[in-house]
Parts: structure tokens; sequence; C-alpha cells
């Protein structure tokens, strides 16, 4: 059985491979396969396209996880990620997309497991730490997962094993 200190590794391993690993991969396989117009389709008005899916988990993720767990400086306009009706340049869309892996990254690089134990930098969501990296990796696939959907629907066959490979290939699974 793991000791806490090797539990927590763990976790920060795992938690960052989901988030600025396998996760981006497959949102970046997303948006790669759409046109421009396909990245903005909606189906309905209350509905968000892929492209402000994308804006949303890329201001999400430096709220949450970059901003206050890492203390990178980021003003957030929440609404203006759903507000956007594009086309942003897929390029756009990816280079904002990237920023905000990156700095994700940055921020697991100066986490520590003893740091998941303190107090959460969300007191009104969370208690802890790892609490609040636990909640940026749901959010994250569950957008990812909406991503990958929409993506199917416009494109078939385009996404084949897209779940399988990303894991097998950024270390979801043990080789």
């Amino acid at each position: 059985m793991p000791e806490k200190d090797e539990l927590g590794a763990i976790a920060l391993e795992t938690l960052r491979g989901r988030v600025t690993k396998i996760l981006p991969a497959q949102i970046r396989s997303c948006v790669e396969q759409l046109e421009e117009a396909q990245l903005w389709w909606r189906p309905n008005e209350q509905s968000n396209s892929v492209g402000n899916l994308v804006l949303h988990v890329s201001g999400s993720m430096r709220h949450y996880l970059c901003r206050a767990v890492g203390g990178f400086e980021y003003q957030r306009d929440r609404a203006a990620e759903f507000a956007e009706r594009g086309p942003v340049p897929k390029e756009k869309l990816l280079s904002i997309f990237d920023e905000t892996i990156e700095q994700a990254a940055l921020t697991f690089d100066s986490l520590t497991p003893a740091r998941l134990m303190a107090p959460s930098t969300e007191p009104n969501y969370y208690r802890v730490v790892f609490e609040d990296l636990f909640g940026v990796a749901i959010h994250l696939a569950t957008h990812a997962g909406q991503i990958v959907y929409v993506t199917k629907m416009l494109k078939e066959g385009s996404l084949d094993e897209l779940w399988i490979k990303t894991h097998r290939t950024l270390g979801g699974w043990r080789k």
C-alpha cells in the first residue's frame, strides 16, 4: 500500500497527465479535424460551439488552476467565452488553448504532494488544493467529452479510438 507522500505523488502525476496531456490532446485532435465553420456550429442558441468550449476551458483553467493555484496573473471574462460567435481562426484558438496548457504544466511543476492538503484557493467550493485540482480535471473532462461528441457528429470516422490512443500514447496506461 502506498505511503501518504507516495499517494500524493501518484495523485499529482495522474492529474497532471490528464490536465496537461491526455485531455488536451483529445481536444486538440477535435479542433484540428474541424473546419472553421464547424468550430462555431451550434445546434441551437442555448448550446455552445466547440470554439466556445475551447475558450471556456481555457478561461476556466487559467482562472481556477493557473491563477488561483499557480499564482499567474489572469483577468477572466467568462461571459466573453460564451458570447463569441467566431470565427476566431483555428490557429488563434489553438494558440490560446496551448498557452493555457503550458501555464497549467508550469503550475503542476510548482506543486508538491504536501501542498495537496493545503487550504483550497476556492474555499466556497472546496476544502483543500487536491479538490481544486480534481475539480479542474473533472470540468476539463466534461467539456472534452462534449467536444469529442460534437466532432464525431460533424466528422464521421474522424476520431477512431481517440480515447485509447491518447491514453496509451500519453501515459494513461502503463506500457
